[in-house]
């Protein structure tokens, strides 16, 4: 009489099994994980096209002036960019004083409508601080070259018909880490993880441009002590442009003329 047995598999097989699943596994984890981030990264441009499309529509109702990087008027904040997201704060009588700050963001609410558009899905814990816009210059608390198409409140507005290239006039970015602002010394040396965002460049993103083509590896030593941003997109940044067009660039290929109205190389360093 024949005995019938259930197939099964041998202990050797199961771990056959296994370690094809974990090699499979190691090989597609990162091919995952690089499709997200190039999602992200999609978003992000998007975000930026349309933050460059709303200074085009700010530019024409205000006779082609660009929006100032900061201003000071009453005004009602916004819950997320102004507030973080706490109801409290929208009652704060700071907001009713003729010294109430204005960041770019807010002044470009009308454009945008929702807060969502300053959000970098790559870096949600900054919550609508996703992005900055380029004040940088050699001197931008005076008049004169270079100028930065963010100008704050003593400061005059700059005009379109200012922006001698303005396809190659980066205005807003990817937010940066504030620890970029006030180096503990070359490099990020004695900076450790991330200090914030911060929503405009002030006068130290053409130190990073410089650093970085002077073949210092200034992105390579910021990133080895957590420094990730701007450059947080696939090691480059999302940018838009003066012309509304919004791409992503390494900061290796920047150059002081990027980061000014006049499209000009100065001799001076900051």
């Amino acid at each position: 009489m024949w005995r019938r047995y259930d197939a099964a598999f041998t202990l050797i097989e199961l771990l056959v099994v296994i370690a094809i699943i974990a090699i499979l596994a190691a090989i597609l984890f990162p091919v995952f994980a690089q499709a997200r981030e190039q999602a992200r990264k999609i978003t992000c441009i998007s975000n930026l096209k349309q933050l460059g499309t709303a200074s085009m529509m700010y530019a024409q109702d205000y006779d082609e002036g660009l929006v100032h990087a900061g201003l000071r008027y009453p005004h009602q904040p916004t819950l997320c960019y102004e507030c973080g997201n706490n109801p409290n704060c929208l009652r704060d009588p700071y907001w009713t004083g003729p010294r109430a700050w204005v960041d770019w963001g807010p002044m470009l609410m009308p454009y945008i409508k929702s807060e969502q558009v300053f959000m970098d899905p790559s870096k949600p814990d900054w919550g609508c601080w996703g992005y900055a816009m380029n004040t940088d210059s050699s001197n931008d608390d005076f008049p004169g070259a270079p100028t930065p198409p963010g100008a704050f409140e003593t400061l005059p507005s700059v005009y379109l018909s200012q922006v001698v290239a303005p396809a190659e006039c980066l205005v807003f970015y990817d937010s940066h880490d504030s620890n970029l602002e006030d180096p503990a010394g070359p490099n990020c040396a004695g900076h450790t993880g991330s200090g914030g965002p911060d929503t405009e460049a002030w006068e130290v993103m053409n130190t990073w441009v410089q650093a970085e083509r002077a073949g210092l590896q200034y992105q390579e030593q910021c990133e080895a002590v957590g420094v990730i941003s701007p450059w947080r997109h696939t090691r480059g940044l999302n940018a838009s442009w003066a012309d509304g067009h919004a791409k992503w660039v390494r900061l290796s290929n920047l150059q002081q003329m990027n980061l000014n109205i006049e499209g000009q190389n100065y001799s001076w360093l900051e």
